[in-house]
């Protein structure tokens, strides 16, 4: 049963979600190499991305994803073997992580060639940009969604660096988005207009996260956030059996949405705490202790 308001309340969230997850990558790996000064080789690098994000994206993959959608009805075995996870076109919520990782090595690549060229930082900003505008439309390995949140990683990057200066930012993006909603026939670009969105959401979401700091000390919060990781890579086939078992019953949208929610993390979070018990925290990206 459809609703207006969750469908609402799920654009809203979606308008800003994604990029702010990059956006916090790009904050925390600037974190490693701008404040912490980590040194790291590109093979460190790819090593220690490879253990974190591609071995549990093969994992969950063949374990988790694979069998979803195959059993589930939703793809055809022998051909989304090959298109999911071959070819990574649709690789269902596991895009996240083939394009964070491929993300990881694009920009660490880019910020030596800046140290070698002896380009600002900043620069790679005007790069990711024009990326944005014009992609390629390489569907295949998520290329696409590389050129399209390159973006948001690097002003994750950025901002860590110059932190002061992206309050004009922020203005900028909201100032973009009043004048679309006060003056309807100026329109930007599709690609503009989702772009301005989202830095407006992820501003938002910062200050707020500023304000509601004390949040962090909840046990709640700190149990969630010790296994956020494995949630991402669980809770989404749960959530495709959930609703293929809720879906012959005509339940309320708004009830069967918190149910869903509530179990789908409370069983992500017993998952992700079993395969760590079991010691094979490799498959979360997590390495044994």
């Amino acid at each position: 049963m459809p609703s207006q308001v969750l469908n609402l309340v799920k654009d809203l969230i979606y308008s800003f979600h994604m990029p702010l997850f990059f956006f916090a990558s790009g904050c925390i790996f600037s974190f490693q190499l701008e404040i912490r000064k980590k040194q790291m080789t590109f093979t460190q690098l790819l090593k220690n991305k490879t253990k974190r994000l591609m071995i549990p994206f093969y994992a969950f993959a063949l374990l988790m994803v694979y069998p979803t959608m195959t059993l589930l009805g939703f793809r055809d075995p022998v051909h989304y073997f090959i298109d999911g996870f071959i070819l990574a076109i649709d690789s269902r919520h596991l895009w996240f992580v083939l394009t964070l990782f491929l993300l990881f090595l694009l920009f660490f690549g880019l910020r030596k060639m800046c140290i070698k060229l002896h380009i600002p930082i900043w620069a790679t900003s005007i790069l990711a940009l024009l990326i944005y505008i014009f992609p390629i439309n390489i569907v295949y390995f998520q290329i696409r969604n590389v050129e399209e949140y390159l973006i948001w990683f690097t002003l994750g990057y950025l901002f860590t660096i110059y932190k002061s200066a992206f309050k004009y930012v922020a203005i900028a993006a909201l100032f973009g988005l009043g004048l679309n909603m006060v003056m309807p026939e100026f329109s930007f670009p599709p690609d503009m207009s989702k772009l301005i969105n989202a830095i407006v959401g992820v501003a938002i979401f910062y200050i707020l996260s500023v304000r509601t700091i004390k949040i962090e000390k909840a046990k709640l919060y700190q149990w969630v956030a010790s296994n956020s990781f494995g949630i991402y890579l669980f809770h989404a086939m749960i959530i495709y059996w959930l609703e293929f078992i809720a879906a012959p019953y005509p339940i309320n949208p708004y009830l069967l949405s918190i149910v869903i929610f509530v179990i789908s993390l409370t069983l992500s979070i017993l998952l992700t705490i079993m395969v760590r018990k079991l010691g094979l925290g490799v498959i979360i990206g997590e390495t044994s202790k």
